[in-house]
């Protein structure tokens, strides 16, 4: 999607990530309103929006949430409108917290993620990033998720999945 910006969010963004948020996310994953306000004024979070085109009108296709650690970055959400999907929004906003780590000195990037979600997982993994760990009910009972991590010395690989990017 070559006519893609990715920007910090600002307060005026808030209705549009909530309904990002609604739509991407089980009720029990997603974050409320007034954890996205947190997460956009919070001096160790940083909130990202991709802006793309879709039927010639300009809106938000894509929002990472970032954490901002000592030693790494957390992407805490990622989540990409269906129509927008395969079009590589989701691929430049995980490039954006990669060169963030980087430019910050951060030693990696990490991540939760359904373990039941072989896609996503493996998504991930083609950009580098590895098991840690698995994350026993983290979700619910029986509901594990898996830690993963990239390490910023790694070589970021492209994050494509079946042949779209």
């Amino acid at each position: 999607m070559s006519t893609l910006t990715i920007r910090s969010a600002k307060p005026a963004d808030l209705p549009f990530i909530e309904a990002i948020e609604n739509r991407c996310f089980h009720a029990s994953r997603r974050s409320s309103l007034r954890a996205l306000k947190h997460s956009i004024h919070s001096p160790t979070q940083s909130v990202w929006v991709a802006v793309g085109r879709l039927d010639e009108k300009r809106q938000i296709a894509g929002v990472m949430i970032l954490h901002h650690h000592l030693l790494s970055i957390r992407i805490y959400s990622l989540a990409v409108l269906p129509a927008f999907r395969g079009s590589g929004v989701g691929r430049r906003l995980v490039h954006r917290a990669v060169a963030l780590a980087k430019k910050t000195g951060r030693s990696s990037v990490t991540l939760e993620a359904d373990r039941r979600n072989k896609v996503l997982t493996e998504w991930y993994e083609n950009f580098g990033f590895k098991i840690h760990r698995i994350l026993k009910d983290y979700y619910s009972p029986g509901r594990h998720a898996v830690r993963m991590r990239l390490d910023i010395n790694s070589a970021l690989k492209g994050g494509r999945v079946r042949g779209r990017s």
